[in-house]
Order: structure tokens, then C-alpha cells, then sequence
């Protein structure tokens, strides 16, 4: 019998680990793929799915009347179709009446074709689509396996998705070598349709690095490209586009509790399960003090694994001491900052920075935070005032003082 989680979490899943088509440069994930034998599928199969299926629904609060699925990589169409109408299926198997249950699938784009388009279409999957801008943007960093530029397979794939009118976001690395293009990457981005963006800053880890080439942004670098991308998007895009970070300090200036783990006061309710059964604190956690868990069939013959209790593990003092160390270990500039509610230290794996008093745990792109804060919050101010006063957030010119 499973435990019923005492709070609904969220799992992201890895159905072929860190297998993907691209080589992309600055990938944090690559790497995990070196802790298996050379030559290993790296697929999940479906034991792992369907008991995985049915814990994640089973394991919610019993209120919980939404569930989402969130597929990642690697790349997570190397699993093939039939993984994912197999996915569906047992989703609709376990499913609570009254459940609606919606899925995310994070890929590059490059494999999807018309049958992967019309499957999403069908089963209302939302897309992330990894493009990083324009083609010198995205090729000079994103190469496949073999050296060769991506970018054409991944617009390709996109196309197939607009075809069949699939709800799509993008998401895009910021790193050393790009920050400075920030109005070009918004507009290009922009220019592909793309309504919903995410700009995810690159930090490298020594433990994630793939070469002695350091694509992490300084801070600087981080503030200048936030406040160029807000220049861009406060002139006429207010209400239209939606930049997740951007929104996301809106929301919690309104009062709204974050949106994003990055800038949540705790973490820990958004866990990790690898294509073998691992299951991991976090996927920026992704090592071996952090498994805290294995699914294995039980036997040979067996269709369901129960060697584990996902309900049980979310709520787990293990768990929830990983998620309250994200407040426990913040230091004390960063509990006096003006900009904290909105920061809250950033995720704590880019904590590798030091205070003015010496003190560790400061995030690495701390300067370049309040660099932004500093600069937008009187018109996020003005957005909020307007809304507040029955207006579209659009309308802040007129409450800027």
C-alpha cells in the first residue's frame, strides 16, 4: 500500500537518463551518463513506469484533484512513442475519477515529427522546446553527437508542433559567450512564436564541468542581460509574453507564493526519478548522498515493483530536511537583503559564493540579481498598482511614479 504524501510534490522523470542526440556544451546532466557501464540501454522499462504511475497518483493528497507528468533528459524521445502512449495509458488506468492529469515533455525538438506532433496534440501535452536563440547562438553551443549543427532539426520540429497547434514554451541557456546578445535572443524568440520563455542562467558545477572551458555567466553579465531582456519586453510586450522569472517576481510581489524552486524559501517537493528507478532529492542533486531511493522488480516475472513508497520518501524527515536546509543555510546578509522574498538565495547549488562578512552560501549571481531588482521594481510597482486598480498589468505607465 502506498503512503499518501501530507503535500502535494512533484517528480521530474529521466525515461533515458542522460542519453541524448545533442552534445550540447554546457549541459549539467551529461556527465551522470559515466556512472553507468558504457554499453547500458538507458531506458526505463515498463515495470519502472507503471509502478511509478501508480505511487505518483496513489501518493498524492487525497484533495489533490490535478496531477502533472514532467518528462525530461537527456533527450526524452529517444524512449520512442510507444513509451509515451504507454505512459498515457497507464495514467488513465490509475487515475482518481474526477483526476485530470496533464503532461510537460522538456526536449530539443530535433526527433519530432508529424506522429510525435499529433500525439501531443491528442493528449494535450505541453511542450518546452531547448533553442537558444539564432543560429551562431544556438550551433556554436548546441552541436549533435557528431559535431554537426542542430538548430535546423530543432526549428523542423517546431514547425511540426505548430502544425499541429501544440501548446509550446522555450527554454534558453545564458552563458559566458551569449549574455551579451540578450535583445537579439528575446526577439528571435519572439519571432519563432514563442509566447511562454524561460531563461535559465548557466552556472557550472566542477563536479558537472565536461571540459576545462567554464561557460558559467559572471554576475554581471547575468544583471545586464535581465535588465536588457525587461527594457525589451516592458515596451510593448506586457501581458503577452511571458518570461517566467519576470512573471514570477510580479506573482510574489502581488503576494503570491513563488512559482519557480529557484526562489522558493524551501525546496524539496520537486524530486527526481532516473531511468533505472533512482530516485533522487532533486535533478540538480542528482548523486549518490542524494539517492534516496531504488525501484527493483521484485522478481522476473513481475509487472509492478513495490521495493519502494514514493508517498512515503516525499514526506520523509530525509526529504524534508533537504528542503528546509534551503532556508537553514542561507546566511544572514541574505535574511537582511531588501530583495530576499524575491530571491530567497537562489537555487542552493549555485550557493558558491562568499558574504562581505566571510560568511558562505551566497549565490554566485548574487550582484547581479539586485542589479535587476533594483532596476525593475518600480515598474513591476506600477504593473502591480494597475492590476490592483482593475487594469491590465500592460497599463503601468500611467502608475509610475
Amino acid at each position: 500500500m502506498t503512503t499518501q504524501s501530507t503535500h502535494p510534490y512533484h517528480l521530474i522523470v529521466k525515461p533515458v537518463g542522460a542519453k541524448c542526440n545533442l552534445d550540447c556544451n554546457y549541459c549539467y546532466y551529461l556527465r551522470k551518463e559515466e556512472r553507468y557501464e558504457p554499453n547500458a540501454t538507458m531506458q526505463m522499462s515498463e515495470a519502472v513506469l507503471e509502478t511509478y504511475t501508480k505511487q505518483y497518483i496513489e501518493s498524492q493528497p487525497q484533495q489533490a484533484k490535478h496531477i502533472e507528468f514532467s518528462w525530461q533528459g537527456g533527450e526524452p524521445t529517444l524512449r520512442g512513442l510507444d513509451f509515451f502512449k504507454k505512459a498515457v495509458e497507464l495514467q488513465q488506468k490509475y487515475a482518481r475519477p474526477g483526476m485530470t492529469i496533464t503532461n510537460n515533455f522538456q526536449t530539443n525538438g530535433t526527433l519530432i515529427n508529424d506522429r510525435w506532433a499529433a500525439f501531443f496534440k491528442e493528449n494535450n501535452f505541453l511542450i518546452g522546446i531547448s533553442i537558444d536563440g539564432s543560429e551562431k547562438n544556438h550551433n556554436s553551443t548546441r552541436p549533435d553527437i557528431k559535431g554537426n549543427d542542430s538548430l535546423h532539426l530543432t526549428l523542423r520540429g517546431l514547425e511540426a508542433l505548430k502544425k499541429y497547434d501544440v501548446a509550446f514554451n522555450t527554454l534558453s541557456v545564458v552563458h559566458n559567450e551569449n549574455a551579451h546578445l540578450a535583445k537579439e535572443t528575446y526577439q528571435e524568440l519572439k519571432d519563432l512564436g514563442s509566447t511562454v520563455i524561460q531563461f535559465q542562467p548557466c552556472v557550472e558545477h566542477p563536479s558537472d564541468q565536461r571540459s576545462d572551458k567554464d561557460w558559467s555567466l559572471t554576475p554581471q553579465q547575468w544583471g545586464h542581460f535581465l535588465c536588457d531582456v525587461f527594457d525589451q519586453w516592458k515596451k510593448e510586450d506586457v501581458g503577452k509574453i511571458h518570461i517566467q522569472f519576470f512573471e514570477n517576481t510580479l506573482g510574489i510581489l502581488a503576494g503570491q507564493p513563488s512559482q519557480m524552486c529557484f526562489h522558493s524559501e524551501l525546496c524539496g517537493q520537486q524530486m527526481m526519478l532516473e531511468h533505472d528507478g533512482s530516485l533522487y532529492s532533486c535533478d540538480h542533486y542528482s548523486y549518490d548522498e542524494y539517492q534516496v531511493g531504488h525501484m527493483t522488480p521484485a522478481n522476473i516475472d513481475s509487472n509492478l515493483i513495490d521495493s519502494i513508497d514514493l508517498g512515503a520518501i516525499a514526506c520523509s524527515d530525509r526529504q524534508k530536511e533537504f528542503g528546509t536546509n534551503k532556508w537553514t543555510t542561507l546566511p544572514q546578509q541574505c535574511r537582511k537583503c531588501h530583495f530576499r522574498p524575491f530571491c530567497n538565495g537562489g537555487c542552493p547549488k549555485d550557493r558558491t559564493a562568499i558574504t562581505a562578512d566571510l560568511e558562505p552560501g551566497l549565490n554566485h549571481l548574487c550582484v547581479g540579481y539586485k542589479q535587476f531588482f533594483l532596476y525593475s521594481m518600480p515598474y513591476f510597482g506600477a504593473m502591480l498598482e494597475a492590476i490592483q486598480q482593475g487594469h491590465s498589468a500592460a497599463m503601468y505607465p500611467i502608475f509610475l511614479k
